[in-house]
């Protein structure tokens, strides 16, 4: 097929190589530098508030465990750093392990620094909340796990009691019924924490997505408004040298007829005259005039009429290269006869064009789900990557100077997506290429707005 072509589905989610914006995907919240920027924080934090606590608060720990702590939260963190270093992001099981080590470093330390009376028990809540943001469901899920059995190993006398010589006095009546409390306390705000900023980060990411489609959308609807208002204007200041050139040519080619001129001079009359009707033609369609789409209403279809239809626009020539294949029993269209025949015409013409005299074309109709599809095949070289990353975008065509303006593929997109279809084409090089228009069947709502998308 011609360089008029797009490699992949045009569906109805935004998405579309021809877009300046890439794929519908957010970027992470929060990349491996900052969780390092963070850790460095943390530790520098701790120290200091276990050195005010040791200085002005005369309170003592065993600092060989709290400095193997910190030890090996800033041996983890400079691994972190030298790992990132180049990198954009880290993977998501790395991030994890990391938080979960966290998690385990704050327990050990707030074991031996006064366990659950320490302020800084709302770490746990830290690390949930920062799970929630930089991590999926299921790591979410396994962090707030480990913050609610830290917590809870706090709560362990014969835990503390090595580190704590009043641990043991500390301990409260038999049922432990405030120590319970607590605990169940936290585990309900940890479960609240945790659900909560995960379905806020989702919402946001579910936002974001959606604003980049809209703009998609809307910078797609603008370049068509732009073209539209473009080959309008210039369909009306031509119209009326091409009606002089076109009347000219008929009287030429009258006169040419009955004065016994050669038959060339006769053909080249004849010629110039077909060319005119070109020129009208390419403008009407750049215009949007071709199918009066705007005044014709949608009508109950059968694919066979559509196929009819839009051979009746080739050659005949070109109509004998071209095989059809339309089963009898598929559902009805609803859609406007002109505007729908035009767009598989102008695929039926990118596969004759892409292929030599002796290949042909094949036309298939068959039913996919709620869409008939309408594939149109050709045996031609297919397409090269290059030319696929840039097919389908206004005025971009691999045909010569002057032998297409790069509309076709734009504008059939275009349309599917305007009747709430789709548009398929799978290409490689040296195999063909197979275009597949996908068109709602009867009862599918067509004046649905969707944007094309092209997956690879």
């Amino acid at each position: 097929m011609s360089g008029e072509a797009v490699h992949g589905r045009v569906a109805p989610a935004p998405v579309s190589s021809s877009d300046a914006a890439p794929e519908s995907t957010t970027s992470p919240v929060i990349t491996g530098q900052w969780l390092v920027r963070f850790r460095w924080a943390v530790v520098l934090g701790a120290a200091c508030a276990l050195a005010v606590g040791w200085v002005a608060l005369d309170y003592r720990f065993p600092v060989a465990i709290v400095a193997a702590a910190l030890g090996v939260q800033l041996a983890s963190n400079v691994w972190l750093a030298v790992q990132m270093r180049g990198a954009a992001a880290a993977g998501e099981g790395t991030l994890g392990t990391i938080v979960l080590l966290d998690v385990v470093l704050l327990t050990m330390l707030v074991l031996t620094t006064g366990g659950p009376s320490n302020p800084f028990t709302i770490g746990y809540l830290v690390y949930i909340t920062l799970s929630a943001v930089i991590l999926r469901a299921r790591w979410t899920l396994a962090v707030t796990a480990a913050c609610m059995a830290g917590y809870g190993s706090l709560f362990v006398t014969s835990l503390r009691a090595p580190f704590d010589p009043h641990a043991t006095h500390a301990a409260m009546q038999p049922g432990m019924g405030h120590q319970l409390g607590m605990w169940a306390a936290f585990l309900v705000a940890a479960a609240l924490t945790a659900t909560f900023v995960t379905r806020i980060r989702l919402a946001l990411e579910a936002r974001d997505r959606a604003l980049q489609d809209a703009r998609r959308v809307s910078a797609r609807h603008e370049r068509l408004v732009s073209l539209t208002t473009l080959a309008a204007g210039a369909a009306h200041e031509l119209a009326t040298p091409l009606g002089t050139i076109a009347t000219a040519a008929v009287e030429l080619e009258l006169a040419l007829s009955s004065g016994g001129y050669p038959d060339g001079i006769v053909e080249d009359a004849r010629l110039v005259r077909g060319q005119v009707e070109r020129c009208r033609e390419i403008l009407d369609q750049m215009s949007g005039r071709a199918d009066r789409s705007a005044a014709q209403q949608p009508q109950p279809l059968d694919a066979g009429t559509i196929i009819d239809h839009a051979l009746a626009g080739l050659m005949p020539a070109d109509r004998v290269r071209v095989s059809v294949t339309s089963p009898h029993d598929l559902p009805v269209l609803t859609l406007p006869l002109e505007a729908t025949a035009r767009v598989l015409r102008s695929l039926i013409k990118n596969a004759l064009l892409a292929s030599t005299n002796s290949q042909p074309v094949s036309v298939v109709a068959e039913r996919h789900g709620p869409m008939i599809g309408f594939s149109v095949r050709d045996e031609g070289v297919g397409m090269a990557p290059d030319a696929l990353s840039r097919a389908g975008e206004p005025f971009y065509t691999t045909r010569p100077a002057g032998a297409g303006f790069g509309l076709g593929l734009f504008l059939v997109r275009t349309f599917a997506a305007q009747c709430g279809g789709a548009f398929e084409l799978a290409s490689a090089a040296g195999a063909g290429t197979t275009a597949t228009l996908h068109l709602p069947i009867e009862g599918h709502d067509h004046s649905r707005r969707t944007d094309p998308a092209v997956r690879r």
